[in-house]
């Protein structure tokens, strides 16, 4: 199994990256990079998991400010799959202090007005589970075709899961699927993602 790298999605899948690092009031958030990104058309909030790095309590202020910062303008997100996964499962937070400011972010995060993509390699596709469901659309790389992917969850959630277009390139897939997903209505994003997460939870 193998998870698309920070550095690969920053590298491989931006045209440039401008990291933001929030108010350092719990710390500057070391475990994750954040920040504004250009992807050929796209323009974007980037929020990826560093390298052999487990999100901690300090990195949960960050992410919460970047979510405010890509709705105040009006912003897509690309987030990579192992930060997604991991919000998704309470950031691994114990102290109980942090959870009321957790359930807050995770809100932020699947209320956001704007489309939310990600990347990762098609040897991880058949793994997925609870990682998917806050991503509008999934990029896969890598020989094999996304199309047998047939999780309820997707189906039922209207989520688009689509091999990158060789002929495109990944930068110019990516940017396409932002344009695709901005037709979609924000109140019909946002019923998706919430669809997704009840039927899991079903």
């Amino acid at each position: 199994m193998r998870i698309l790298r920070c550095s690969e999605i920053i590298e491989d899948a931006t045209d440039r990256f401008i990291e933001l690092y929030g108010d350092r009031k719990e710390g500057p958030g070391k475990s994750i990079r954040c920040g504004m990104a250009w992807i050929a058309d796209a323009k974007v909030v980037l929020m990826a998991t560093r390298d052999q790095h487990k999100p901690e309590a300090a990195d949960l202020r960050r992410v919460s400010r970047l979510i405010d910062l890509a709705e105040h303008l009006k912003r897509p997100i690309l987030a990579s799959l192992q930060l997604l996964s991991d919000v998704e499962n309470g950031f691994c937070l114990q102290d109980i202090r942090n959870r009321k400011e957790f359930d807050t972010t995770f809100l932020k995060l699947i209320s956001h007005p704007f489309p939310i993509v990600t990347v990762t390699d098609h040897s991880l596709l058949q793994t997925l589970d609870t990682s998917l469901r806050i991503s509008d659309s999934l990029l896969v790389r890598g020989n094999g075709s996304a199309a047998d992917f047939d999780q309820n969850c997707v189906k039922k959630g209207q989520q688009i899961i689509r091999n990158v277009d060789d002929d495109l390139g990944l930068k110019s897939s990516i940017s396409a699927m932002f344009c695709q997903l901005l037709t979609v209505q924000k109140d019909d994003l946002v019923k998706r993602r919430k669809d997704r997460l009840r039927h899991a939870n079903s």
